[in-house]
């Protein structure tokens, strides 16, 4: 069945097939090198953290171990399979918990949280506005948001040529609601009304592969919309899964780290 390319981006994560699943619970997977992703937030014990798309829940079970007994983790997604293995893996955790949400609302009070987290999301939100409206709701006085998200158009994929590249990610684009997010996150807080936005870049090289799992899915993406011809997806990525091995292999996709705070007064 072909896919409905106007609501794929937002689709596709709300039901997930089990290999995809898989995938995921290897490629969110929490790693100490990440920590610098989250270090513009200020996370601090007895926050209480948003972490908003949360997927599988590491990273929101990441905040609950930074924000201690005395605060609060609470992760959100819109697929109801991560939501459950996550609260699942959560048991016994008495400042962590995961739930549903199903449209731009969040099921919060207003002036809820200390932080919210959102990280690898807000390319693929519907009306970004809403969203970090949203945010800004639930945010305390003075509190902060803090993005982590990709710019497709700035990723390295070696030992394809730049040409190769560009093909390729135009043809998997239609898996997400905006590619370009990352440099245009800075101008989307202000609009939100959050103060003293503030903008860092992180580029972590890979040259071992640990990245083939999203270059996998992106290859996925490319195959279900047809824009390249199967046999030259196969081929591209038998290049790059012989690549790490050859020494040719390096991906490098910076993170736009956006951080904005709620103002004090109104």
């Amino acid at each position: 069945m072909t896919p409905d390319l106007d609501r794929f981006y937002t689709d596709h994560w709300r039901t997930i097939e089990d290999e995809r699943v898989g995938r995921y619970e290897k490629l969110f997977a929490w790693r100490p090198e990440q920590a610098v992703l989250l270090a513009p937030a200020g996370i601090e014990p007895g926050h209480h953290v948003l972490d908003l798309g949360c997927g599988p829940g590491y990273l929101t079970a990441e905040l609950a171990s930074l924000v201690g007994g005395g605060g609060r983790a609470v992760g959100v997604d819109i697929n109801n399979r991560f939501v459950a293995d996550a609260n699942e893996r959560a048991k016994g955790a008495t400042n962590l918990s995961y739930q549903v949400i199903v449209d731009h609302r969040l099921p919060f009070d207003d002036a809820a949280f200390d932080r919210v987290i959102c990280k690898n999301v807000l390319e693929y939100v519907p009306d970004l506005a809403a969203t970090l409206a949203e945010v800004a709701r639930v945010l305390k006085p003075g509190a902060r948001a803090h993005a982590i998200d990709s710019d497709w158009g700035f990723v390295v994929v070696e030992p394809w040529p730049k040409a190769t590249v560009e093909r390729f990610f135009a043809a998997a684009a239609p898996a997400f609601k905006e590619p370009l997010i990352g440099r245009r996150l800075p101008a989307a807080f202000v609009s939100a009304g959050l103060d003293d936005v503030r903008v860092r870049i992180s580029a972590i090289p890979d040259r071992v592969g640990n990245t083939l799992l999203v270059m996998r899915n992106m290859a996925g993406y490319v195959r279900t919309f047809g824009a390249l011809s199967p046999a030259e997806v196969d081929g591209l990525m038998a290049e790059l899964e012989a690549a790490p091995a050859r020494g040719t292999y390096l991906f490098v996709l910076p993170q736009f780290l956006v951080t904005g705070s709620r103002p004090r007064s109104t």
